[in-house]
């Protein structure tokens, strides 16, 4: 639950279609975060949760980051910061607990024994199971460090560098679930002419972001069967607008 459906470019109704279709073609895994769309793409996944049981779906949001603009994002990851957005979120998603909550991309000096501390507090209390840490680079080598996550979120796809093939082996060996985001590639996607309001957020943040290197990609079906095959990876996430996307993408699920 990210990209458009934080947005008023696409019709909160269009994103409970979307996610009940997804709940129906056997998806049971949802991701979202308080950055996406400042909160409105929670608020949203809370609304469908309201229709499926809760037993059935696992239910996973984070905290460290928050939206600030379309490409702006203010950082906090202090105990009070971290408590006061999961209690933001928990009520956004109109649940009593997380089934995971992951850190934002918090780097190695915010991840301090108060935090921890906080963490377990709000564990023991019910707030979530599962920790996580989502990042892209050298932020997961420090919290894999830590001991402390059973989770983590990074990118996985045909194009990764050693530094990241050697953290999902050392994240697997050390028991750690891996969720796949970017499984599609690296670099930015490719600039399309939009055919509906929906499809103007990929262009706008295309627009505002500088190339993240080079821009080495294969089609989304192709990327998720290449993360899904790895036995490092227990999730691959993915966002659509589209419900044949939504179709194809479902058909991968083991």
């Amino acid at each position: 639950m990210s990209g458009a459906h934080g947005t008023p470019l696409l019709p909160r109704r269009a994103t409970l279609s979307l996610l009940k279709d997804a709940f129906e073609r056997g998806i049971r895994v949802f991701d979202t975060a308080p950055a996406y769309g400042a909160g409105e793409a929670e608020t949203r996944l809370g609304l469908a949760l309201r229709d499926l049981p809760r037993e059935e779906v696992f239910v996973c949001t984070k905290a460290g980051l928050a939206s600030a603009g379309l490409s702006r994002r203010v950082r906090d990851f202090t105990p009070e910061g971290l408590e006061a957005s999961l209690r933001a979120s928990l009520k956004r998603l109109g649940v009593e607990g997380l089934d995971a909550l992951f850190l934002h991309g918090a780097g190695p000096d915010e991840l301090t024994d108060a935090l921890f501390s906080r963490l377990d507090t709000l564990k023991s209390a019910g707030a979530f199971a599962l920790l996580g840490a989502a990042g892209r680079g050298g932020e997961l080598d420090a919290a894999l460090d830590t001991g402390r996550f059973q989770l983590l979120m990074q990118p996985v796809h045909p194009f990764l560098a050693p530094d990241a093939e050697a953290r999902l082996l050392r994240a697997h060996a050390a028991g750690v679930e891996v969720f796949a985001i970017e499984t599609a590639g690296s670099g930015s996607p490719p600039v399309r002419l939009p055919r509906k309001p929906a499809d103007l957020y990929p262009l706008a943040r295309a627009l505002a972001q500088p190339l993240r290197g080079e821009t080495r990609r294969v089609g989304a079906v192709e990327g998720l069967q290449a993360a899904l095959a790895r036995r490092e990876v227990g999730v691959a996430l993915t966002t659509t607008t589209r419900p044949e996307h939504l179709a194809a993408n479902a058909a991968l699920s083991p």
